[in-house]
């Protein structure tokens, strides 16, 4: 009789059996483990907001561009004072809180006693600058005054003299004419001798780039504020203004004397300070001017 052999022929199987639970137990628990994680990972995972990063985006963008490009500068300047409007633009330029130059004629300082009290009071506002536009203005008789450079010379020292500005730039009357650093314009030329005299005198030069002119009959502005400010814009974007990036506007005091005109002379500042491209500076500041005569 053979020995059975039943329990010898079962351990296989068995074995078979047990291998076969165990590694379906490992991949059932690697599975539902990472079904686990897949779900931990779901809901641990942060939304994407995509109007936030665009946002983030135009922010970042904002920043670089006002970093990478610099404002345009605006210098606001006023000929021909103390005079009648002078103290109304001193008035508006402190509302507005905008930095100005006053181009001061000497002479007119000591014209009558409301002009040297307008001097006086230019003189305790440090948010402007003062600077020379001649002793007598040529007497309005220009092309006379021009023939004589030394007198011309002299008409300015006579001017720094008495009223000592505390910088060296200086407007020629009747003369749009330039002579700063490497800028060297003359309007008329028959003026030349007696502008590079006053040059090497010293003195920084400084015409201007665009102006608002006024009618001498009514002495009210006649050009638009609308106009002027988009040849203000179209000049800095050409980038044809005497130095790329700055632009200085020639006005002049007696302009605003009207209650209506002071009134335009508000807007047209509210509307160039509402450009955020837009910086404003004095005189003195401008490139290659020097901060004092004696420098």
């Amino acid at each position: 009789m053979q020995p059975t052999i039943i329990a010898e022929e079962g351990e296989p199987e068995a074995t078979t059996s047990l291998f076969s639970k165990s590694l379906f137990f490992i991949l059932a628990t690697f599975f539902l483990t990472g079904c686990n994680q897949s779900k931990k990972e779901a809901v641990i995972a942060p939304v994407i907001d995509r109007s936030a990063i665009v946002e983030q985006i135009k922010t970042i963008t904002a920043a670089v561009l006002k970093k990478v490009t610099p404002k345009k500068k605006i210098y606001i300047t006023f000929d021909d004072g103390p005079n009648r409007g002078t103290l109304n633009v001193l008035q508006v330029v402190k509302e507005e809180n905008i930095p100005v130059s006053f181009f001061i004629v000497g002479k007119h300082v000591f014209d009558s006693p409301q002009q040297t009290a307008t001097w006086e009071q230019l003189k305790e506002d440090t948010a402007i600058a003062l600077c020379n536009h001649s002793y007598t203005h040529a007497g309005n008789r220009y092309t006379k005054f021009y023939e004589d450079p030394e007198g011309v010379v002299n008409d300015f020292e006579k001017s720094q003299e008495q009223l000592q500005f505390t910088n060296n730039v200086a407007r020629m009357p009747g003369r749009n004419a330039w002579r700063i650093d490497s800028i060297n314009v003359t309007d008329i030329n028959q003026s030349r001798a007696a502008i590079d005299s006053v040059h090497k005198a010293g003195f920084a030069v400084m015409g201007w780039d665009i102006e608002w002119s006024f009618d001498h009959k009514t002495m009210a502005p006649d050009t638009a504020t609308s106009i002027l400010l988009r040849r203000i814009q179209n000049l800095l974007d050409a980038e044809t203004t005497k130095t790329p990036g700055h632009l200085v506007l020639l006005a002049h005091d007696q302009a605003f004397q009207k209650v209506e005109d002071v009134q335009k002379l508000h807007a047209f500042l509210q509307e160039l300070k509402n450009n955020t491209g837009y910086e404003f500076v004095l005189a003195s500041e401008y490139p290659g001017v020097k901060k004092k005569l004696a420098d």
